[in-house]
């Protein structure tokens, strides 16, 4: 650990592009990534990727500006502040960029978050916010359903994700047969809607059946 401020600075410097990114990028997906140790790991991997990709600027900026004095005399040009904007705003689209890639699903964002980013099966299924049917089998043997989407008062279904304890909202709750677990039609051979909202505990259900549409 340093022990002076100047190396508690440096330190933070050095972590800040990694820490931005995973902030980013979690703003978007969730927060996967929980431990202070996972978190300290992804800080020092990404923030070493991006020293490594802008080594020849670093280079440049220390061999032209700070070490000749520029810098610390105030000579150095008004347009240099451009720097730590660009320190801060590129890793926070980075990370941007590959958590909207994650939401949608996009092969290409895989060679950033591996083959299978989400930490639960519950996460994969839910992170990006699909719209279709749910059927539940509650463990007290009924069954409830509806549609996963934006309700017609403009709610939006939703599922806790990871870390926190899952839980599924149901924007808008559909009528179904309470032993078999058929959704019930109107004459015009749609689902029928009871006006209503689901706010359904995992810990109670014994089965889901998610159709995406």
């Amino acid at each position: 650990m340093p022990e002076t401020v100047q190396g508690l600075v440096i330190l933070a410097l050095a972590l800040l592009p990694g820490a931005l990114y995973t902030w980013s990028f979690e703003r978007l997906v969730g927060a996967w990534g929980v431990s202070f140790t996972d978190r300290l790991f992804r800080f020092v991997g990404v923030s070493s990727v991006f020293h490594a990709l802008l080594a020849p600027v670093s280079y440049s900026l220390w061999t032209e500006f700070i070490r000749t004095g520029e810098v610390a005399s105030g000579k150095a040009p008004l347009g240099l502040w451009v720097v730590p904007i660009a320190y801060v705003s590129l890793p926070i689209a980075a990370g941007s960029i590959v958590g909207l890639g994650t939401r949608r699903r996009a092969r290409w964002a895989r060679v950033f978050t591996g083959p299978a980013p989400a930490p639960r099966a519950w996460d994969q299924l839910f992170f990006g916010q699909p719209d279709g049917w749910i059927r539940l089998r509650m463990k007290s043997g009924s069954w409830l359903g509806g549609a996963y989407s934006e309700g017609r008062t403009g709610m939006r279904s939703y599922a806790a994700g990871y870390p926190e304890e899952a839980d599924l909202l149901i924007a808008e709750a559909a009528e179904v047969d309470p032993d078999s677990g058929e959704f019930v039609f109107d004459a015009s051979g749609n689902p029928r809607l009871r006006g209503s909202a689901l706010l359904v505990r995992w810990s109670e259900v014994e089965y889901l059946e998610f159709v995406d549409v």
